[in-house]
């Protein structure tokens, strides 16, 4: 509880509300022990509404059927190099930190390794800036499978630093025919394990780290944009 308290004193809160973190949850208690019914998206966003109210039973219902996208094929390179595509509108939270990190490291390191994100992020410019990141802009929902084909890309990405509940990102990566990386949280981790199209890096590591494994992952070595 005090870690929580001290991070949104550094932090802020998205909430909006001048509310402590021990008020929060003790109002969440109240109107989900009046709930009939609790459904929640994912086995993962269940098990943290259990660790944080006992005897809450929710039901698991998944927004989408996984198992029904077609198996996406093996990441390969585009033109000697890993493309990787990043999709939405990222903020803190969604990763832009570190993309932005990732992108650096490329072109510091003269990686053979290129960003495309397929949405905007809260400074494009310091992304374009790298020369590494395509920023294409802004885009409606249902556009988004066909800008990611678009990109011809060799994998995807999702940098998401928070545990999300569902992440419908990463549906349409897979429906664009593209495996994806996650970190080890939420609910892109817990789908990228059940069903293997793509893998899980552990959370907190290193650009430069991430970079290595994105670029072995689509078969290229990191040293060969020397």
């Amino acid at each position: 509880m005090a870690a929580c308290e001290a991070c949104v004193a550094d932090n802020g809160s998205l909430t909006g509300e001048a509310i402590g973190i021990a008020r929060l949850r003790e109002r969440s208690a109240r109107l989900l022990a009046d709930a009939t019914t609790l459904v929640v998206p994912s086995e993962d966003t269940a098990s943290r509404m259990r660790r944080h109210f006992p005897g809450l039973e929710p039901l698991v219902r998944p927004h989408e059927d996984d198992a029904a996208i077609p198996e996406p094929p093996p990441p390969t390179p585009r033109d000697g190099r890993c493309v990787v595509c990043v999709v939405g509108g990222i903020g803190a939270q969604k990763g832009y930190n570190v993309l932005l990190a990732c992108a650096r490291d490329a072109a510091h390191r003269a990686l053979p390794l290129d960003f495309v994100l397929v949405g905007s992020s809260i400074d494009d410019a310091r992304l374009l800036a790298t020369a590494r990141v395509f920023v294409t802009g802004s885009y409606e929902r249902r556009e988004a499978v066909t800008l990611i084909r678009a990109q011809a890309a060799s994998l995807g990405f999702l940098p998401s630093i928070w545990p999300e509940t569902w992440c419908l990102a990463l549906t349409d990566v897979w429906q664009a025919g593209l495996r994806a990386a996650v970190f080890d949280l939420g609910a892109p981790a817990e789908r990228v394990r059940r069903t293997g199209r793509g893998f899980v890096l552990p959370s907190g590591l290193p650009a430069r780290s991430i970079n290595n494994a994105l670029v072995a992952a689509v078969g290229l070595s990191r040293h060969e944009g020397h």
